[in-house]
């Protein structure tokens, strides 16, 4: 183990940003042809990619017209790792079949009679797929992830069942998030992500992103504990941190080291930070978004006056899908997009009643959420929704097979893609970048198509694009979605060129050097030089 933390995936690499501006400067400084010249597009691009320090990396491109007509290509029927680029296809599908303006549904339901304010029975949290309920903003606006408290939703919803009357009960906190089965990660997710927030369980009751903030601050002297706080605090925070953390002399640099087993349910902070620094932060993936939710929401309650027994139970619904996942995945079905308006069924049970209830914000702004910020956690989400409204169940598999039947009803050849998950965490999933243009193609020709391209992060402006791109005339021209795994690079999405005409491309590298890496700088001098030929 690494005696610094691991970077998270989708911030891996933004150190680049200034080679690859002075890369696209160059090229902006170039006089744009007055006609495409592929000739003249090809060797450029050739150019870029024959320097020795990326030569080795496996390049594939594909650039086309919004009509499909090819402009460029490279490797575009080759398979490479798409990493975040997957989302492009899990949100795309989720706005084709559920709607922009699909909502989803948190209740809370009282099972059993309620008298003079007593509940005799339980009160149960349902979670119904919402990845919002979190202190972000919607919609979407940058640096705004942690604009209001952690469990706001939660007190929220508290704050309902207390206006119902209840004022105690003799049952239990019920966490439920049996809308989707019980599987945490996705396929081939690797160990060592799982900690970090980019690697959080995936959940049907979600609350924060399934994460927690760790900051660790020096003591008063060298000698002394670092400190460590939780937020959002949980009664249970002494046992789910070893702090081995100390505080060195003024003037050093940190050392700090995170670790957490598979096996283990405790996080251990180890290293030197040294005095009068300024504190550390971490964003920590709990083990159990239920679980979370759970703690949060009995601990609100009691801020809202109810007696509550303290312990949480947690209702999970384990998977019996016994069926290979690949032979699964390919199964076709019949979709049938939902109508607007159409959302999750949702009946209480017999004597059960629904005291406190949050609605989700439109799907197109927890898409742009996703794709802007290359959220994991919510493409995954989307995946076990689809698989749930228009499949056989909410699982990973199924979710898969449903963007599969999604994706070649569209267009796109079968063979040039496999995905194992959502948010392309799994290094098992495979496209060809002639498969993201093909999806890029169609989707502008649909009635969703605005949605989804405003959901891309903007080159110079916003989301992971926001520092790259930033001189004219790419800035505010380029709408794609960034992909960053180790060894893993890629870009896709929409480009004003130099004519006025707006292309689609995709750009993928794969296998690039592992330390000294200038594939993303190059990656953004492709783009200007296509840009400038077209």
């Amino acid at each position: 183990m690494p005696t610094t933390p691991r970077m998270p995936a989708h911030k891996r690499g933004l150190f680049l940003c200034l080679i690859a501006l002075s890369s696209i400067s160059a090229l902006a400084k170039t006089p744009l042809a007055a006609e495409p010249k592929p000739a003249n597009l090809a060797r450029t691009i050739s150019a870029i990619l024959s320097d020795p320090a990326i030569a080795r990396a496996h390049w594939g491109i594909s650039v086309v017209t919004l009509d499909g007509n090819p402009v460029y290509a490279l490797n575009d029927q080759q398979y490479f790792q798409p990493a975040s680029n997957a989302k492009l296809f899990t949100t795309a599908a989720a706005l084709a079949l559920l709607g922009p303006d699909f909502t989803l549904k948190t209740y809370v339901v009282a099972e059993g009679p309620i008298t003079d304010g007593h509940l005799s029975g339980s009160l149960r949290l349902i979670g119904g797929g919402d990845p919002t309920l979190s202190g972000r903003t919607y919609p979407y606006s940058p640096h705004t992830d942690r604009a209001n408290p952690p469990l706001q939703a939660l007190d929220d919803l508290a704050a309902q069942v207390a206006a119902s009357g209840i004022r105690s009960l003799d049952g239990t906190i019920v966490a439920d998030d049996t809308l989707f089965a019980f599987e945490r990660y996705g396929q081939g997710w690797a160990q060592d992500d799982l900690q970090w927030d980019y690697g959080a369980p995936v959940s049907a009751l979600t609350v924060n992103d399934n994460i927690r903030y760790l900051t660790l601050t020096p003591g008063a002297a060298a000698g002394d504990a670092a400190l460590a706080t939780w937020n959002p605090s949980l009664p249970d925070d002494p046992a789910t941190l070893h702090n081995e953390a100390i505080t060195s002399p003024a003037g050093g640099q940190q050392h700090l080291g995170l670790d957490r087993q598979p096996d283990q349910t405790f996080l251990r902070a180890y290293g030197t930070i040294p005095a009068g620094t300024k504190p550390a932060n971490f964003e920590i993936a709990v083990q159990d978004g239920a679980k979370l939710a759970g703690d949060g929401f009995a601990q609100a309650l009691a801020a809202h006056g109810v007696t509550i027994n303290p312990a949480v139970q947690v209702s999970h619904r384990l998977s019996g899908d016994t069926q290979i996942f690949e032979k699964e995945g390919q199964q076709t079905l019949a979709l049938k997009p939902f109508n607007s308006g159409q959302t999750l069924p949702f009946t209480p049970t017999q004597d059960a009643k629904i005291v406190a209830q949050r609605t989700s914000p439109p799907l197109s702004q927890i898409v742009t959420v996703t794709n802007k910020v290359s959220q994991n956690l919510h493409a995954e989400i989307l995946l076990r929704l689809l698989g749930k409204a228009e499949g056989d169940d909410g699982s990973v598999a199924q979710g898969a097979r449903v963007v599969r039947q999604f994706l070649v009803s569209a267009g796109l050849p079968p063979e040039d893609f496999f995905f194992y998950d959502g948010s392309g965490l799994s290094p098992q999933d495979v496209i060809t970048p002639r498969a993201a243009t093909t999806l890029l193609t169609y989707a502008s020709r649909q009635p969703w198509g605005n949605a989804y391209r405003a959901s891309l992060p903007v080159g110079g402006v916003d989301g992971t694009l926001e520092n790259r791109f930033k001189q004219t005339p790419l800035k505010g021209n380029v709408f794609a979605k960034t992909g960053t795994l180790a060894e893993v690079h890629a870009l896709s999405g929409y480009l004003a060129a130099a004519s006025g005409r707006t292309l689609a491309f995709s750009i993928l590298c794969n296998d690039h050097a592992p330390v000294t890496d200038t594939t993303r700088a190059a990656m953004d001098s492709v783009v200007a030089a296509i840009a400038a030929a077209n």
